[in-house]
């Protein structure tokens, strides 16, 4: 091929085109390794990267011309100093992580579900129906997150509990509120295709039902399930019964972003009533609430108090 065909039409097509593809490649790459690790690590990791983009570019800028050869230098020099990076963060995290089993709670049942090359163990979990149940999950992949999320259905339109996320290897105590009889479904929320069916098994408790009131004698009822998405919570009303222990259980779905629920007598915030722990999302809790007298209460997240409404206690 003649060169003054080459340099003409060839180098201003294959150039681009080669270096967008280099790019792409390194970028899949690293996107991997980021969500693999913390948050915090991520950020390092890609401030690290960034100030080595920037160092690379400004040596290969000082050049009298830059080639080929120079652009490919930096590009190469940028996915090592990426990929180190990463390989360095995933060796501390996979080090300093791991939380082990939690204790059970006495006479609650309990399974184990492993996460292992992208995929569940089971794609179907038994589950007694009104009854507080520990899930193990046991990541054995390493480097990678799961968790275990249980929806009303595949719609994903209610969570009905959002587990933590955990990078394995590593294993983790899920605790499941009761669930009426009936069929679910869960996921990884990281991997969807990691998925099944929840299978809840057994006659209803005494005193439940749409219709009916909350449980008696002292029992607790089950829990409201309020969601924080976009700095919002989904509901500006809470129903508790009264004088009952109960359980309100927040999904905090705003990655990275710290979030709680705490009750007063009123929005003067005079009297605090009861201050849940403070979760960054992505993340599931449930708070033990003590019983309520009747009336109509205040309650916010105190790191956003713009997020706030009314608790009926009836």
């Amino acid at each position: 091929m003649r060169r003054e065909v080459r340099d003409r039409l060839l180098l201003p097509l294959l150039l681009p085109l080669g270096i967008l593809v280099v790019i792409a490649a390194v970028l899949f790459g690293f996107s991997r390794i980021l969500l693999a690790i913390t948050h915090t690590a991520a950020t390092t990791t890609a401030l690290i990267v960034a100030a080595a983009i920037v160092a690379f570019s400004a040596i290969a800028a000082t050049r009298p011309q830059v080639r080929v050869s120079t652009i490919a230098s930096v590009l190469g020099a940028t996915a090592g100093v990426a990929m180190l990076a990463g390989g360095i963060a995933l060796a501390v995290v996979t080090e300093g992580e791991g939380p082990g089993p939690g204790p059970e709670r006495p006479g609650t049942p309990g399974l184990t579900v492993v996460a292992e090359n992208i995929a569940f163990d089971t794609d179907a979990i038994e589950l007694a129906a009104n009854t507080p149940t520990t899930i193990t999950l046991d990541n054995r992949d390493a480097g990678v997150q799961h968790n275990i999320a249980i929806y009303t259905d595949d719609t994903r339109a209610e969570v009905l509990f959002r587990g933590e996320l955990l990078t394995g290897p590593g294993t983790i105590d899920y605790q499941i509120p009761p669930l009426p009889p009936g069929e679910y479904y869960f996921q990884c929320d990281v991997h969807p295709n990691m998925n099944g069916t929840v299978v809840v098994t057994g006659a209803a408790a005494p005193g439940e039902g749409p219709t009916q009131g909350p449980p008696a004698g002292g029992a607790t009822a089950q829990p409201a399930v309020v969601v924080a998405l976009n700095i919002a919570f989904d509901t500006d009303t809470i129903t508790l019964p009264a004088n009952t222990p109960t359980t309100i259980t927040m999904d905090n779905r705003d990655v990275g972003v710290p979030h709680n629920i705490a009750i007063y007598t009123d929005a003067e915030l005079a009297t605090e009533l009861f201050n849940g722990e403070i979760v960054t999302g992505p993340i599931t809790i449930t708070y033990e609430l003590p019983p309520l007298d009747e009336g109509g209460y205040h309650f916010l997240c105190i790191v956003h108090p713009n997020m706030n409404g009314t608790v009926i206690v009836e």
